[in-house]
């Protein structure tokens, strides 16, 4: 087979170009190229990051042609006289927001994400319908500073010789029952934590609105499964670049039964 003769200052596309799509929209694509082993001082600025694939090979098919920009090259020489460039490119011809929404062709995933946590017996919604007296009642036994008698169900006093004297307390049914978990040592409980996770892919970056509702209650796209009083707060935002293709990560966590406190997380 006859060699193949490269003019100086050549950039030749190899057949084999690949694209691949994600589940958000986003591509990634693949392509090799060849030039002469001496042109690689002048031509190596033709392969920055950013430049667009199609000023490299015009062949590139459209919608790819416009938007697909190099961001790693990885450089390998064979013997004799040619360099082979392979070229990652990535991009999108997708605009993922349009104000506070989504964008025409957007194709956002979904995650929710459940879980338990350890918490503060004193976060149990039990525990926080508690009258008050009961509640610093159990908080000086979660101190430390006196204890509960099992037996009797009455918080108390150490004296001396470990002489315990009631004190003047009155728990309820809810009550007792913390503070005898707490004498035996339970001061925490399994809490639920429930996340619902946004992914996009496309040419823009965060919105500045998306950024002003972090900390603020909303009401997450793709409908995610909500209790009866209960809602949701933006409670992460993320963004990451990769080339001009821009990768969001919008999370909301949802609240305890009653929803989160207006006052602390509305304007």
């Amino acid at each position: 087979m006859a060699a193949t003769i490269f003019g100086i200052g050549e950039i030749s596309p190899q057949p084999g170009f690949s694209a691949k799509q994600s589940e958000q929209g986003g591509w990634v694509a693949s392509h090799e190229f060849a030039i002469r082993a001496a042109d690689f001082d002048d031509l190596q600025s033709e392969f920055v990051k950013g430049t667009l694939l199609a000023d490299l090979d015009p062949d590139i098919p459209y919608p790819f042609s416009t938007f697909l920009r190099i961001t790693e090259v990885e450089f390998s020489r064979s013997e004799g006289d040619l360099i082979f460039l392979q070229v990652t490119a990535t991009g999108s011809g997708v605009n993922q927001y349009e104000e506070d929404g989504l964008g025409t062709g957007a194709e956002p995933t979904y995650t929710l994400n459940a879980q338990l946590t350890d918490a503060p017996l004193s976060d149990h919604p039990k525990y926080v319908l508690l009258d008050l007296d009961e509640r610093l009642a159990l908080e000086l036994l979660l101190s430390g500073e006196v204890v509960f008698n099992v037996t009797t169900g009455q918080i108390c006093s150490v004296g001396e010789n470990a002489i315990l004297t009631p004190l003047p307390y009155l728990l309820g049914e809810d009550a007792i029952e913390f503070a005898t978990l707490i004498a035996r040592g339970i001061t925490t409980y399994l809490k639920t934590s429930i996340t619902w996770q946004e992914s996009t892919e496309g040419i823009d970056q965060l919105a500045t609105e998306q950024l002003t509702n972090l900390g603020k209650i909303a009401t997450p796209r793709g409908n995610p499964p909500t209790p009866v009083l209960r809602d949701w707060l933006l409670t992460s935002v993320s963004s990451s670049q990769q080339g001009e293709l821009y990768r969001t990560n919008l999370e909301w966590t949802q609240s305890e039964r009653g929803g989160w406190n207006q006052f602390l997380y509305e304007d």
